[in-house]
């Protein structure tokens, strides 16, 4: 399978956040696309793939392909949000109760401030590349 990038990665994107039929006029409009035919060459390009179905309605998303995101309501958001957000608030709390100087203490927290940055910035590339 050939890997999703540019427009047609964008319109799989879409339409995945989307959870309902979308026709191509919408598509083109949302995206700002240059053109229906653009969209719809990429649609059929998807569909070949096997990402993408065709309804009455419209086009859906017929397979999921991005196993490291979660869908909550209309947004798709990386799953590393959720250890960036449990490294940062733990990294808080170290910082809040440190009251000694032990060096197990420090070592801690740098541990936990390193996790903290590889996983907020593994978020930062993945929403980068999920937004339209």
């Amino acid at each position: 399978m050939e890997e999703l990038t540019g427009t047609r990665l964008k319109i799989y994107y879409f339409l995945l956040s989307q959870g309902k039929p979308m026709s191509l006029r919408k598509i083109q409009r949302e995206l700002n696309i240059s053109s229906p035919s653009v969209v719809q060459y990429h649609i059929k390009r998807l569909m070949e793939m096997g990402l993408v179905s065709e309804t009455d309605e419209g086009y859906v998303v017929s397979k999921v392909i991005l196993e490291d995101y979660v869908r909550i309501r209309s947004s798709l958001l990386p799953k590393s949000l959720f250890l960036s957000s449990f490294f940062v608030t733990s990294l808080i709390i170290g910082i809040l109760l440190w009251r000694e100087t032990e060096i197990a203490l420090s070592y801690s927290l740098s541990v936990i401030g390193v996790a903290a940055a590889i996983t907020i910035i593994d978020f930062m590339k993945k929403r980068r590349k999920v937004k339209f």
